[in-house]
């Protein structure tokens, strides 16, 4: 056993030594700059880079180009996300050829980052939409109609929740307004769904002949303009609801 056991000098000469040379052009020294620019195989990636989306990139000092590329005045934003992942897949490649994986392509690795630049910018842009979209007024209901809106909560960790319900007449004038927490709730949908019928039945109690029942949960307005509610885990409120209507004398369901 004596014999399989290294020296002390032995020992350390077999640590695993510093890689400190391009394993594709051979220049020493490498860093990420290297890598990510001046590499053979990164400025064969920024050609096709150019090539497949336009993008031109900008001149970037070694020392302080993390700095430069976050320069607003440097590139564009669209142009900017592109560089950094196609920095984020330079540095890929080059550790999958270090570990002894197939040689890295330039022009799939391109197709393959522009895909993924897109998509960043359709969820920026989705986001952007969401918050500039502009909030909607209540509208007073024509003559001689009411407006019945009903809303509620749900909180999953409890399966609990609360609705509430307000109608106003053709002026904006409040005639009820009511509350009520829920129990043993499924999903939101049901809560939304308790609420519009509770709704209903206060408009029912007030008198209420033409009604507007308005409400802003798609899935619940989906749900109550088709047949689909009987197959739901909220058959009952669904038939519940859509008999409720029958009992005005109009009844319309708007989605807001």
């Amino acid at each position: 056993m004596k014999n399989f056991l290294p020296a002390k000098g032995e020992l350390k000469r077999r640590h695993v030594a510093r890689e400190d040379h391009c394993e594709a052009c051979g220049v020493p020294g490498e860093n990420l700059y290297h890598v990510d620019f001046s590499c053979s195989f990164a400025i064969r990636f920024w050609e096709a880079v150019k090539e497949a989306t336009g993008c031109k990139m900008p001149v970037l000092h070694p020392v302080t180009w993390s700095y430069d590329l976050l320069a607003e005045e440097t590139c564009s934003e669209k142009d900017r996300t592109l560089i950094i992942c196609g920095i984020w897949s330079l540095w890929s490649g080059r550790n999958a050829r270090r570990h002894g994986k197939e040689l890295w392509n330039p022009k799939i690795a391109v197709k393959h980052v522009a895909s993924m630049v897109e998509e960043l910018l359709c969820l920026g842009m989705e986001r952007l939409n969401r918050s500039a979209r502009r909030k909607q007024n209540w509208q007073k209901p024509v003559k001689e109609w009411c407006k019945v809106n009903t809303d509620a909560s749900f909180i999953s960790s409890s399966a609990s929740g609360a609705g509430g319900a307000v109608i106003r007449d053709e002026e904006g004038r409040l005639i009820a307004a009511a509350s009520k927490r829920y129990k043993h709730l499924e999903d939101a949908l049901m809560a939304e769904a308790l609420a519009a019928r509770d709704g209903l039945m206060l408009a029912g109690v007030t008198g209420c002949e033409k009604v507007i029942f308005e409400i802003d949960n798609l899935p619940l307005f989906n749900l109550l303009h088709s047949e689909a509610g009987e197959r739901n885990v909220i058959a009952g409120l669904w038939q519940e609801i859509r008999e409720l209507g029958k009992n005005f004398s109009d009844f319309i369901i708007s989605f807001v």
